[in-house]
């Protein structure tokens, strides 16, 4: 465990984003409002607020920068392993504008 001292919220950020990593952050306060602009701006794919590393196995798990490549764990693990399409048919009879003209 590492403890670095700051002076100020904008310090505290700078170092905290200033790593190559981003994989997960804590952020420990009492002000709900301080704890919301801080973790809107932290670089980290997931991050806990006056809490331990405890999450729910079907929300996300994954980082950024050099921490992750995605999301995985629940609905994110399937669309990690498959590649989204989208297909349109038109049904019937109907006319085509032409593009142009």
């Amino acid at each position: 465990l590492t403890t670095l001292t700051f002076e100020t919220e904008e310090e505290a950020l700078e170092i905290a984003n200033g790593v190559d990593y981003g994989l997960t952050g804590y952020v420990w306060t009492q002000d709900i409002t301080r704890a919301m602009r801080f973790t809107d701006k932290l670089e980290a794919g997931m991050i806990w607020v006056n809490s331990e590393n405890v999450r729910h196995l079907p929300t996300p798990f994954g980082g950024v920068k050099a921490s992750g490549i995605g999301r995985d764990g629940g609905d994110w693990s399937f669309e990690f392993y498959m590649e989204q399409k989208h297909i349109g048919f038109a049904i019937g009879e109907h006319s085509i504008p032409r593009l142009g003209a």
